[in-house]
């Protein structure tokens, strides 16, 4: 005869406490699967670089990115390799810059946000910011303020994952490591090659296993010139305009030409075609 042994209400308040705990600390594992804790040999703090993609309706302008970010939008178009007025398409890559730093042996770049209406961690982490921080990282953050409940106007920090070379790889000749967060339908050949990576760096420093939507670092030997759009902006278009009519005048042109020496040619040929009639007629 089998004998089952009921659980207490203290063995079952237990164990729904350890799976609670068990479910935070995996998903605080899979929020950061990179290591931005700040290694033993790298500077205290650094002038680096976070990406960030222009979206709809909001960012595709550089003035509300670099507000933002509270830094000038000129910082973000020479980094990014783009003319200041410049117009954004939706998904373009920008380069932002920021100043990374440690907090208790993390790596972060610290910005500072105004609370707006209907705000929460969530939103201003994933939405605002693309998942350049999770909300976690905001809450450990921001440890005076309840997160169910942000006052309005209220000044958070936002933790920004981010990290300095080491000692190691400054001597390699990597200056930066660029904080890039990784696409569903990103492969490590495709993004090596448009920052100027070396794949088998990349390799080294990320876990590429699930890591959609999660932030990585990306090691470069120099700011990468990225490849825009050369119609994106206001001044590019008026740069190419002289040249627009230039070409839109010669093909004009080249059609009238091209008509009237048919004009012409038909003309002559009626014109022989009546002096041979006049001289049948004659004879």
């Amino acid at each position: 005869m089998a004998v089952f042994f009921l659980p207490s209400s203290s063995q079952c308040l237990f164990l729904a406490l350890m799976l609670f705990l068990t479910n935070i600390s995996a998903q605080s594992q899979q929020l950061s699967r990179t290591n931005f804790t700040c290694p033993v040999d790298s500077p205290p703090s650094c002038e680096t670089y976070v990406t960030y993609i222009a979206q709809s309706p909001n960012f595709l302008s550089l003035t509300n990115i670099s507000n933002l970010f509270d830094i000038s939008s000129l910082s973000i178009s020479k980094a990014s390799n783009i003319d200041e007025d410049s117009k954004l398409i939706p998904n373009q890559v920008l380069l932002v810059p920021v100043t990374c730093g440690c907090t208790e042996n993390r790596s972060f770049a610290n910005i500072s946000y105004s609370i707006k209406t209907d705000d929460y961690y969530k939103l201003i982490s994933a939405t605002l910011f693309q998942n350049l921080t999770n909300y976690l990282e905001m809450e450990d953050a921001n440890p005076s303020l309840n997160p169910n409940l942000l006052p309005l106007d209220a000044k958070v920090v936002v933790p920004l994952f981010c990290r300095c070379p080491s000692k190691n790889q400054l001597n390699k000749g990597i200056k930066y490591l660029i904080t890039y967060v990784w696409k569903a339908n990103d492969n490590v050949t495709l993004v090596s090659s448009k920052f100027g990576a070396s794949q088998g760096d990349m390799l080294t420093e990320n876990n590429f296993t699930a890591s959609a939507n999660l932030p990585i670092v990306i090691p470069v030997t120099n700011l990468p010139k990225l490849d825009q759009p050369s119609s994106s902006g206001s001044i590019s278009s008026s740069k190419n305009l002289p040249g627009i009519i230039g070409i839109s005048l010669g093909s004009v042109f080249f059609i009238v030409v091209l008509t009237l020496s048919l004009v012409y040619v038909y003309c002559l040929k009626i014109k022989r075609l009546n002096r041979s009639t006049s001289l049948a007629e004659t004879a």
